[in-house]
């Protein structure tokens, strides 16, 4: 509808298809297995994302209020080669993050991203190796 990019994220090694997934480690202490199994259903529906395009175009479009299918469509053509295989740490993305955040807390910019990961759920998801593809109609 007239709109042009101004800005490619994945250009500049920033993972625009992927929020993030934040914890305490406390809390991932506390409730290792809860942790386990949010991390294993996130992976899946990443690879439902990847995978399913009707699934997800009808999800994108009834979440986001889209009534034009062509644009949902579109948004997921955009998206989709960005998705990540895991939600695997993407340390250099995490250092930009810790940059701009050091604008406001200076400490931030001396911090080893490394410091904030831990990625052993999703190791342990690489070690099984590639899952099978959702069922059609299927739940995550």
């Amino acid at each position: 509808m007239g709109c042009h990019f101004l800005i490619d994220f994945g250009d500049y090694g920033l993972n625009y298809a992927l929020g993030g997934i934040a914890a305490r480690r406390s809390y991932i202490q506390e409730h290792e297995e809860v942790t386990r199994k949010f991390v294993r259903a996130y992976a899946e529906g990443m690879r439902r994302y990847r995978t399913d395009r009707e699934f997800t175009v009808g999800v994108q479009q009834e979440y986001s209020g889209i009534p034009d299918r062509s644009i949902a469509e579109e948004t997921y053509d955009i998206t989709q080669p960005g998705m990540p295989l895991l939600p695997c740490p993407v340390l250099p993305s995490l250092k930009i993050a810790l940059e701009i955040m050091s604008r406001q807390l200076p400490e931030a910019a001396t911090a080893d991203p490394l410091q904030f990961v831990d990625d052993r759920f999703i190791r342990e998801i690489e070690k099984e190796g590639p899952a099978s593809p959702p069922a059609k109609g299927g739940g995550i």
